[in-house]
Formats: structure tokens, C-alpha cells, sequence
């Protein structure tokens, strides 16, 4: 078998057990099968399931455990802001609501600090890639492009926080990939709603561009807020 082939095969088996995980099949303390039984199970050679599991340990979701084989970790010691653990996560029925309140939270308390940080000490490239993501939502909301509208918002958000030049808030990336799009997928007039909060998200482009760190704070507050109501109305987060 070619190398990249078993590669397929690790991420088929590393996706499928990921997922299982995340949904509660196994619980926390709970050994999983062994290599001989998942390989089994999802018709693949013992090694793909060894890298599978390799890349959960890395993860955080399993650790090998004396004479019990491997075990689930408690989600604590998960990563949680790795693409695919929220990934996981957010598929699954039973832990997709607690994560995305989890996410809405942690949003209201560092990006508009983020905002704020970035009003005071932006340069000039940054604040280009901040406007040149701005006018790609104004574009996508011309055209009513939904995919195009996730992406430009995804790039907004990304670009403010890339300009901060703090690496631990631009790994918040992917939480705002999930919550941004399951927005859009879930919520009926989605375009309409992305149109209303544009306001907001230029409210927080004028602040920056104007070096002014309270109102870059409040204007990214209340794009939040906006995000924060729909996803109560769609009974989403409490």
C-alpha cells in the first residue's frame, strides 16, 4: 500500500473514532478497543489505526493508561480549539450547544479587547487586509453569495485578530470559523441577517482606521451582540 494511501486511510479512521469520541460513545476513563478490534472494525491495517490514535493522544483525547490500554481523557484536557476536536464537537448533537454557548463567550471577552488593541497599534498593511476583508462582505452581500459571505466574515474577524500580533487570540480562528458558519446554515434569512449587522462590522473598521480603542471595543460588542441574539432566537445558546 502507497504511503499516501495509508495516510487516507489513518485520517478515515482518525475521523471517524474523533467523532465517536467527541459524541460521547466513549466516556471519559473509558478504554477504547484495541488496535486489532478497530482495525477490524473500520477495515483498515493495524498501523492506520495506530496513527489515528497517535493524533487523538496529541489531541488530548487519549492517553495510554497502565494495564488498561488507552483511554479517553476528560474533555478538559482536550484541545479544544484544534480544527478538527471543534469540528467533532460542534457535529455532535449532544455536545454542539454547550460548546457553541462556550464559544459565544469567550468571543465577548477577547474580541473587542482585540479591537481595542488593534485601534491603538495597527499598521498600515493590517489595516488593509481589515478593509480589503470588509469590502469582500459588502461584495458577497450584493450579491447575496452565502458562501462568499461566511468566508469575507471569517476574514474580518481573523484579519483583527492577525493584527494584534498576539499568536494565542489568532488561534481563536477556528471557533469563529464554526460559530460563523453553523450561523449561516441554521438561521432562516441568513443574508438578510449578515446585510443588517454590516453597519456594525464597519463601525468597528472606522474605529480602527480612526485609532480610537473604545469605540473599535464597542463597535465589535455590539457585532457580537447581533450574532448573540440570532443564535438565541434559533434557540441555539440560552
Amino acid at each position: 500500500m502507497s504511503g499516501s494511501s495509508r495516510l487516507r486511510r489513518s485520517d478515515s479512521v482518525l475521523e471517524l473514532l474523533g467523532a465517536a469520541i467527541a459524541g460521547g460513545q466513549f466516556e471519559a476513563g473509558q478504554p477504547i478497543p484495541t488496535e486489532a478490534d478497530l482495525a477490524e472494525v473500520y477495515q483498515v491495517g493495524r498501523s492506520s489505526v495506530r496513527e489515528a490514535i497517535s493524533a487523538l493522544v496529541s489531541h488530548g483525547m487519549l492517553r495510554a493508561a497502565r494495564r488498561r490500554g488507552t483511554v479517553v481523557t476528560d474533555r478538559v484536557y482536550w484541545n479544544t480549539l484544534n480544527r478538527d476536536v471543534l469540528r467533532w464537537l460542534m457535529n455532535s448533537k449532544a455536545q454542539m450547544p454547550g460548546i457553541l454557548q462556550s464559544i459565544d463567550e469567550a468571543r465577548r471577552i477577547f474580541e473587542p479587547a482585540s479591537a481595542a488593541l488593534v485601534a491603538s497599534r495597527a499598521n498600515r498593511r493590517q489595516l488593509i487586509e481589515i478593509e480589503t476583508a470588509y469590502a469582500r462582505m459588502e461584495d458577497a452581500a450584493e450579491r447575496g453569495d452565502a458562501q462568499a459571505a461566511i468566508l469575507a466574515d471569517r476574514e474580518f474577524h481573523y484579519a483583527i485578530l492577525k493584527a494584534t500580533g498576539n499568536p494565542i487570540l489568532e488561534a481563536f480562528d477556528s471557533a469563529l470559523d464554526s460559530v460563523l458558519g453553523l450561523l449561516f446554515s441554521v438561521t432562516a434569512n441568513h443574508m438578510e441577517n449578515f446585510r443588517a449587522n454590516l453597519g456594525n462590522h464597519l463601525a468597528v473598521l472606522e474605529a480602527i482606521r480612526m485609532k480610537e480603542p473604545e469605540r473599535a471595543e464597542g463597535a465589535m460588542m455590539d457585532t457580537i451582540n447581533f450574532t448573540t441574539n440570532k443564535l438565541k432566537t434559533a434557540k441555539l445558546i440560552n
